[in-house]
């Protein structure tokens, strides 16, 4: 009869992050949270103060690609600030001629 024994090797060791990881998930949830509820003068708004394509935040929105950290989070103060926006003509200089 054969004997069983275990084959296993040399115990491997992982780090333990403890809730780092925790606060992430948590921080792109509130990020994801936020974005999914852009309408399309929101995506436009971010896109240009930003200096990125449309299609970079909108695929915020659907939750498909998360930004840098820096740019997250100044994504959320702005949403949590009310989306405050401003108004830019494109051309100021001939609204003067008039």
């Amino acid at each position: 009869m054969a004997v069983n024994y275990s084959k296993a090797g040399r115990p491997c060791f992982v780090a333990d992050f403890g809730s780092t990881r925790d606060k992430l998930l948590a921080f792109q949830g509130e990020f994801y949270d936020a974005c999914s509820q852009f309408r399309y003068r929101d995506i436009v708004a971010v896109s240009r103060a930003c200096g990125i394509t449309v299609k970079a935040v909108e695929s915020w929105k659907y939750g498909w690609r998360f930004p840098k950290k820096e740019r997250a989070e100044e994504v959320l103060d702005w949403v949590k600030a009310g989306k405050p926006m401003k108004q830019v003509r494109p051309f100021p200089e001939s609204f003067n001629m008039l």
